[in-house]
């Protein structure tokens, strides 16, 4: 059994190597297999298969049982390269597929309308063979256990592995079924691990922070080696500790966003990102674009630009913003989940990349003006960097490239713009697109609407808000039925159970627009809809067992292997770092003591979890810290959620304003409260008091508990101040001291800090 295993081993290719294009078409002379009227584009572009395909479901596993037969699991999406290739070689061919019809129950999956499956099943190839990647290819039990696994198959590696499976399951099945059912117990063991609660002193921090930097390729930017993936929830951990004050971690950072924005990972003619680089220098990327990969990109600019005013971030941020709305964004509101790698080349075949690249004779017939900047900033070379043609990329640091405007970032962007703007243009008019997955995934536009909101704020776009605003507003309209909220939207079909990472994700997605409703804009008010959903997380996705002290659930029912609470970010964050997160936020937000209680008691479950794993699990980390510490961010809730605290930054102006908000009822004291006994409020900067003369003038009046005139501010107080830059590498701190009260108590003082540098 084990030899016959690791024959089959030798034939397991890499799902990176190079390989031909995919069908140009689906073959309509077969008829239809089992997926008709799947609502899933990537099921949908193998109806036509020579597969019999069935989707994932009762039918297809009693199929299997019945008839006795192992099943041939594969999992991709419908953006993905290599899901293509093995397409158009094996599941196209009618050899293969008559092989696999006659010996096989082979069912499809789409990984993103079903990450629950994806990720048990990805789990299982990577422990049978070491990696993983999509196609993912399983072979299982007819009781669907897992015994076998590869990614990427070439069609006669592929047909001689169902061929070896075949012979193996009829002479020994029974040895197969108890490696299903060893490695099934393996995976779900694993899964369910429990891991013991652990302090989240900034001493444990610290070290998770320094083990993640231990991984910094200092040379090109990023964690690791090739393939080069953003690790998007990694940086989001080290810039709140860059929040914090901890200058190593914005480098990191920094290096990180500076060697992506370089790449031709980055769509420099486009805007927004793909999805990774097959290379350690962030050069030929695996050319699919996805929303979450926007998303968590974009916030990480965004957020970087807000703490160093640097005008790059901002500038790309803007750029990947305008592109999902420009060309990802539906008519309903909801943004789409992805663009294909490949589409069609000038040969009439579908090839990877060929949207993207360009050759020097075309660049050369190309005539305007406003190309002069592009022609001197991106070398086109005859022999190209890629397949003969020339994926665009800085050659410099970004720092040595603006040197030729005399360091003006501001100047040489706008310059090389309406360059790329041109090219844009070229390119759409004169190539096919690729294709665009135009389903609407929940977790994935609730990444969107959080950094559009963010966004909007942070570069005064409100019209970033709007378009973040119209994707909620699909969702909680079309999308949160009385069933509970569904995961998907496509083609106006709506479908599949949402998952954890979809209720968490949605609510701190309300939060957001909230928070950074833009002035003169209506704010909306999401709080029965963001209890809703906090409320329907404990209800469908508790641990009955143990309904405390225990990570929730991915589903709301068993599926596949069986059922697991997710902790990784994969690549999205994980449903039980969005869950604390929103359950903290109402707790902030509402002074909710039950919430609070709820927040503390998750935290305490996901703490090992955490620091277990900091590079996998950085979200994880970062809310689960600023649970147990003070959080960070433009937005603060303090005084039970009365009083609400945002900073906002004019970079141009060298000005930073200060809105402290209070409800109905509530107020804080003034600089000079009128009695020893109530804390004054105080603004410092770098340990500075602020002039008192800055200060608006304060309403005095007296309360219920004191019989005396106090000084005070109500509804709403604003400050501003001027900063200089600085030349060290220590931020710049704002502090705010306030004690809130309301008419008949005051609360316990309590002192905000934001760090930002300014060079």
């Amino acid at each position: 059994m084990k030899k016959s295993m690791q024959i089959l081993s030798a034939t397991t290719l890499c799902a990176f190597m190079l390989a031909p294009s995919w069908a140009d078409s689906l073959d309509s002379k077969r008829k239809p297999n089992h997926l008709l009227g799947a609502q899933s584009p990537y099921l949908q572009q193998h109806i036509y298969n020579a597969v019999d395909w069935y989707p994932w479901g009762e039918e297809a596993l009693e199929k299997a049982r019945r008839e006795n037969k192992p099943i041939f699991l594969s999992v991709g999406y419908s953006t993905c390269h290599w899901c293509h290739v093995m397409a158009d070689e094996s599941f196209e061919n009618d050899e293969i597929g008559a092989f696999m019809n006659e010996h096989y129950v082979s069912i499809k999956v789409d990984r993103e309308r079903r990450p629950d499956l994806d990720e048990q099943f990805m789990l299982a190839t990577q422990a049978l063979t070491g990696r993983g990647g999509w196609p993912n290819s399983v072979f299982m039990t007819s009781q669907a256990k897992p015994f076998y696994a590869a990614t990427y198959l070439p069609p006669d590696a592929f047909l001689s592995v169902l061929g070896q499976i075949d012979g193996l399951w009829k002479s020994e099945q029974s040895a197969l079924e108890q490696e299903g059912e060893r490695i099934s117990s393996r995976i779900m063991g694993y899964m369910n691990r429990i891991e013991a609660a652990r302090s989240l002193t900034p001493e444990a921090i610290k070290q998770a922070a320094a083990g993640i930097i231990e991984q910094v390729d200092y040379f090109s930017g990023g964690l690791g080696t090739a393939p080069k993936f953003p690790q998007e929830a990694a940086l989001v951990f080290l810039l709140d500790q860059a929040e914090r004050g901890d200058s190593e971690a914005l480098e990191v950072v920094k290096g990180a966003l500076d060697g992506m924005l370089k790449g031709g990972i980055h769509d420099h003619v486009g805007g927004g990102f793909h999805r990774y680089s097959v290379d350690p220098n962030w050069l030929v990327p695996h050319f699919e674009k996805m929303l979450y990969n926007q998303a968590m990109i974009g916030r990480l600019l965004v957020r970087t630009y807000d703490l160093t005013g640097i005008y790059r971030y901002k500038h790309t941020a803007i750029r990947l913003l305008d592109y999902v709305v420009r060309e990802m964004q539906s008519a309903e509101g909801g943004f789409y989940s992805a663009q294909d790698a490949d589409s069609l080349g000038e040969n009439g075949k579908k090839e990877e990349g060929v949207f993207y690249i360009w050759s020097k004779s075309e660049f050369d017939k190309l005539d305007d003006p406003s190309l002069k900047p592009v022609k001197e900033t991106f070398q086109i070379s005859e022999s190209g960097n890629f397949e003969g043609s020339n994926i665009l990329h800085l050659t410099s640091r970004i720092d040595e490239v603006t040197s030729k405007n005399n360091g003006e970032e501001e100047a040489f962007y706008r310059d090389l713009d309406k360059g790329l703007d041109y090219l844009r243009v070229v390119r759409e008019s004169t190539r096919s697109a690729p294709h665009k997955d135009e389903k609407i995934v929940v977790s994935w536009n609730a990444m969107m609407i959080e950094t559009m909101a963010q966004a909007s704020f942070v570069f005064d776009r409100p019209d970033y808000w709007t378009s973040a605003k119209a994707s909620a507003d699909y969702i909680v309209g079309s999308m949160m039925t009385g069933g509970g909220l569904k995961r998907v939207s496509f083609e106006g079909n709506i479908g599949v159970d949402g998952q954890l990472a979809d209720y968490a994700g949605l609510g701190v997605a309300l939060h957001a627009l909230e928070d950074f409703t833009p002035d003169g804009e209506q704010k909306p008010d999401y709080s029965k809809s963001t209890r809703r959903l906090a409320e329907d997380i404990r209800a469908r996705f508790a641990d009955k067992a143990e309904f405390e002290g225990k990570p929730f659930l991915m589903t709301s029912t068993d599926q596949g292997l069986g059922n697991f609470a997710p902790v990784d970010d994969n690549p999205i964050p994980s449903g039980n770092s969005l869950a604390l997160k929103l359950f903290n936020q109402i707790a902030e937000r509402n002074g909710d003591l039950e919430f609070k209680k709820r927040s503390r008691v998750l935290t305490a479950s996901l703490s090992g979890y955490a620091l277990a794993s900091p590079q996998s699990r950085g979200t994880l980390v970062k809310t689960a810290f600023s649970i147990s510490n003070k959080p960070v961010g433009n937005i603060r809730y303090v005084a039970n959620g009365n009083v609400r605290v945002g900073l906002k930054l004019d970079r141009e102006k060298q000005n930073f304003h200060l809105d402290v908000q209070m409800k109905k009822g509530w107020h804080i004291n003034s600089t000079r409260p009128l009695e020893d006994y109530f804390v004054p409020t105080v603004l410092s900067f770098n340990g500075k008091a602020v002039e008192p003369a800055k200060y608006p003038t304060p309403l005095e009046k007296v309360l219920r508990f004191n019989d005396k005139p106090l000084s005070l501010y109500e509804e709403r107080l604003q400050l501003s101040d001027k900063y200089q830059p600085n030349t060290s590498d220590q931020p710049h701190t704002i502090s705010l001291d306030v004690q809130a009260c309301s008419d008949e108590i005051c609360l316990e003082p309590e002192t905000l800090k934001f760090n930002f540098w300014a060079n």
